[in-house]
């Protein structure tokens, strides 16, 4: 399979980056912008085509009570290795930095947690914060970007995913998950999402997209108060099992921020070295 989209393809988009910057800035519940029909469809089409056709064995399946969803960054099709080189890309990087505002962003070859993310029928993601640190290169997690690849999904599919303020007051928005939509985020300890509701698609059909993520060699400064405690958010009329603190939330609550970062920038230094001795 022959792809032969460049960067050239996504001009429309770079055009309007003011406007996207200023849509960014001003959404609630907090900062994002959605852009539709942002990628070639053709491009898109057939990356949903690799993506369904992953194999099992090369898949990270997660079943849990908060968390039904699969995962791969591994094994990956032409098709969705050149979008992925393309959103990575020191070009595409600059976009995202004019739009977010955040700076020097690096992207992720091994698209660890992100690359493709495929929800069977029934599955789902409750509300969240995101991982803040990467678990090998121990740069930080600042911005994401999900591309949706859903063609004729009905409504009744769901698969819409929700943004909620830190206070989870109130749905802030809603976006359903439509063929080519694009979004984009600076993810913090505020920036709740997930996918709350299980996905109605028939068998034989799944919730499809693309993320790539990515990082500093800093971390961000954050808000006044705000601390990386929550992982997980309970809905208003929500159980609040949702929320419940393992042992290493727990311990998370306890250590001092320049103690706790200190100590995951000591192992991020010992894990490269480990990496670099490695024949």
């Amino acid at each position: 399979m022959h792809v032969d989209f460049q960067l050239h393809s996504l001009g429309g988009l770079f055009v309007r980056t003011d406007a996207l910057r200023t849509e960014y800035t001003n959404a609630k519940p907090w900062p994002h912008i959605v852009v539709n029909d942002a990628f070639p469809e053709k491009l898109l089409d057939m990356i949903a085509a690799e993506c369904a056709a992953l194999e099992e064995t090369s898949l990270i399946t997660t079943n849990t009570d908060r968390l039904v969803k699969q995962e791969s960054s591994e094994g990956l099709g032409p098709a969705t290795q050149h979008l992925l080189s393309l959103v990575d890309s020191t070009r595409f990087r600059e976009f995202v930095s004019a739009i977010t505002g955040v700076r020097d962003l690096l992207s992720d070859p091994t698209h660890k947690f992100a690359g493709v993310h495929r929800t069977p029928p029934g599955g789902f993601t409750k509300i969240h914060q995101d991982f803040e640190i990467h678990p090998t290169t121990g740069l930080f997690h600042r911005v994401n970007l999900l591309i949706y690849l859903n063609r004729d999904w009905p409504d009744s599919y769901g698969g819409s995913l929700e943004l909620w303020p830190r206070d989870m007051s109130a749905l802030g928005r809603r976006i359903f998950p439509r063929f080519n939509t694009m979004i984009l985020w600076e993810t913090h300890g505020a920036t709740l999402h997930g996918l709350p509701d299980p996905v109605t698609c028939p068998p034989g059909r799944m919730r499809l997209s693309v993320a790539s993520y990515y990082y500093t060699t800093t971390r961000r400064v954050p808000a006044s108060g705000e601390r990386r405690v929550r992982y997980w958010a309970a809905r208003p009329g929500e159980d609040q099992w949702i929320e419940r603190m393992g042992w290493q939330d727990h311990l998370r609550a306890l250590i001092p921020d320049p103690l706790y970062y200190m100590l995951r920038a000591t192992r991020g230094r010992i894990s490269r070295a480990r990496r670099l001795r490695a024949p």
